[in-house]
């Protein structure tokens, strides 16, 4: 049996402790020797896994008997607690295979509770500020419709929150510059990994690597370093395994930006002089464009012009509503922010075809069984039974419904208007495609894509661009000579000769076997997909253009005279190197 030559520490927790190297001398310690050295490897993947993995057998040792879950073995400068034990009795040797998970997955055993969740904490000690700051609980019920869920903060905010003063030694940093943002109940109770989960939610292009019980919390340009390493095929690896995984790309979306409170005064009356308010004012206004010609992109409503010389389907409702001062987009899909749903229809309710952010045709009612509608393209403005080209769902526009909703008669004195407080949109949310992915790999939509904060539709099409996964993943696994220790985020210069393939990647994950000198580690590579993807492209272009060569080589008649009437790829390629040259 292969034994190590630097054994290992195993230590016995008492009490749920989980900070030895705070609390010396008060757990029992044992050197580990019996662990078979090529048995113990350490995987980690950014983000997501940190664990360990030995075989040890039975040499009668205090230590050996100290393999139990939730006792921590100390595996290099780590350490890690046990978490499940395999015996294996076979051959008369007593073995036991251990799976560890790092002490950093303890901070899931930490929660805290929020102000608006009251708990009676009694005799119990507290795991965080918040909780402190509970003191009596409030015996009222929360409400789930709190005016702050939202708040802007940073990593150091919601660390703080979870961590500071915590009785278990966990320690913090935040390294590398993080910008405030906007986040959904950022600290709503929960344990420490939900909290670090909502600071990689918020913040995707962070990393989070722990130093033992320190939760560093770096970001992307702080994470990733050069160090001056490479990575040569056939000289420091034998192996090298390339791809590619398209399963979770998105370059198109619908974007929604940020809104506002605005105060409305509707003028109720007509524009033309005739006063009116009520139902058949509407009906009035939405019947005298019946015979106008459908125009695609025609004119009308929030596109302005003269709404007889055609319209088209949003133009012509948006025309309406602008009839009784209310604005609304002349384009189907923004039109759908401006109402909310109902079931049954009114009259000046907008009926909507197609699917929620993707409509594609609009309709006004009359009344509820009745509808008016520019219709398509040789056709013009007119009515027809809703039963007979029924909408996939109906809105209602408050402002339009006030005005609906009022009495008839009015003599065209009286006050003809109306206040109201709408949220309204900055920008109108519309649909956008990162263009150079679409061109590249076609069309893949993914949710709707929100800022609460940004205001101007360039810049929402920049942050679209950031929450994007332009291209396929791409990952490369390179099996080392040797098992020196890999750099957690380190940028590698990598270099397939025979391929002429070079390129820099940044270690995301690896398997290492620090005390093995049979076993070799592996690496886990991640590169800007663009590059290695138009690396290939070139290439696949570069074996055209020989395989193009090849043939007219073939085909031609002094070739063929001079004997040379086949070529294998590489002579190929020397050939129209030396036709280059």
């Amino acid at each position: 049996m292969s034994e190590l030559t630097t054994p290992l520490v195993i230590l016995e927790t008492k009490g749920g402790n989980f900070n030895p190297p705070n609390n010396p001398g008060k757990d029992n310690m044992a050197v580990l020797q019996s662990v078979l050295s090529d048995s113990i490897y350490i995987q980690w993947e950014v983000n997501n896994t940190y664990q360990a993995q030995l075989t040890a057998y039975d040499d009668e040792s205090e230590a050996f008997n100290l393999l139990e879950v939730q006792n921590m073995v100390k595996i290099t400068d780590q350490w890690f607690m046990i978490k499940q034990i395999q015996p294996d009795y076979s051959g008369g040797i007593t073995t036991v295979d251990v799976t560890l998970s790092h002490i950093s997955n303890e901070i899931s055993r930490i929660r805290s509770y929020n102000a608006k969740d009251p708990v009676d904490w009694g005799d119990l000690s507290p795991t965080s500020e918040d909780n402190h700051k509970n003191g009596q609980p409030d015996l009222q019920v929360p409400s789930d419709n709190d005016d702050d869920q939202t708040k802007e903060v940073t990593p150091q905010d919601i660390l703080d929150c979870i961590f500071k003063n915590n009785n278990f030694g966990v320690t913090y940093q935040v390294i590398g510059k993080f910008n405030k943002i906007n986040v959904d109940d950022p600290y709503a109770s929960g344990s420490g990994k939900d909290y670090l989960d909502r600071i990689k939610e918020a913040w995707p292009d962070c990393v989070i690597y722990p130093d033992n019980l320190n939760i560093r919390v770096y970001s992307h340009d702080e994470f990733y370093k050069n160090y001056g390493n490479r990575i040569d095929y056939l000289h420091d690896t034998a192996e090298i395994t390339l791809s590619y995984d398209s399963t979770d790309m998105s370059n198109s979306a619908r974007l929604v930006g940020a809104s506002y409170s605005q105060e409305t005064t509707v003028d109720t009356g007509l524009p033309n002089g005739n006063a009116g308010k009520g139902a058949q004012a509407v009906i009035n206004d939405a019947k005298k464009y019946l015979g106008v010609p459908y125009v695609w992109g025609g004119a009308g409503g929030a596109r302005g012009g003269n709404p007889f010389s055609g319209m088209d389907c949003s133009s012509y409702v948006s025309q309406v509503y602008k009839d009784f001062g209310i604005n609304i987009p002349a384009y189907v899909p923004s039109m759908e922010p401006y109402g909310h749903r109902v079931g049954t229809p009114q009259t000046g309710d907008m009926g909507f075809y197609g699917s929620p952010g993707a409509s594609y045709h609009i309709c006004l009612a009359l009344d509820s069984t009745t509808m008016i509608y520019e219709p398509a393209p040789g056709q013009a403005c007119k009515t027809q039974s809703i039963a007979s080209y029924p909408p996939q769902w109906w809105e209602r526009n408050d402002q339009m419904a006030a005005i609906v909703g009022a009495s008839g008669g009015d003599d065209g004195d009286a006050d003809n208007t109306t206040t109201d407080s709408k949220e309204m949109y900055y920008f109108a949310p519309f649909m956008y495609q990162n263009a150079e992915s679409v061109k590249r790999w076609g069309v893949f939509y993914t949710d709707d894509i929100t800022s609460d904060t940004i205001q101007k539709k360039d810049e929402m099409k920049k942050y679209a661009d950031t929450q994007f996964k332009l291209n396929p993943d791409l990952e490369i696994d390179a099996t080392l000579e040797d098992n020196k220790r890999p750099i957690a985020g380190e940028l590698i210069r990598v270099e397939v000769k025979p391929k002429n393939f070079v390129t820099t990647v940044a270690v995301v994950g690896y398997q290492w076997y620090p005390y093995s000198k049979a076993t070799q580690s592996t690496e886990t590579l991640n590169s800007n997909g663009k590059n290695i993807l138009d690396y290939d492209n070139a290439q696949r272009s570069k074996v055209a253009a020989i395989q193009g060569n090849v043939h007219k080589l073939m085909t031609n008649t002094d070739t063929v005279q001079s004997g040379q009437e086949t070529w294998t790829e590489s002579e190929a390629e020397q050939y129209a190197q030396s036709e280059c040259s």
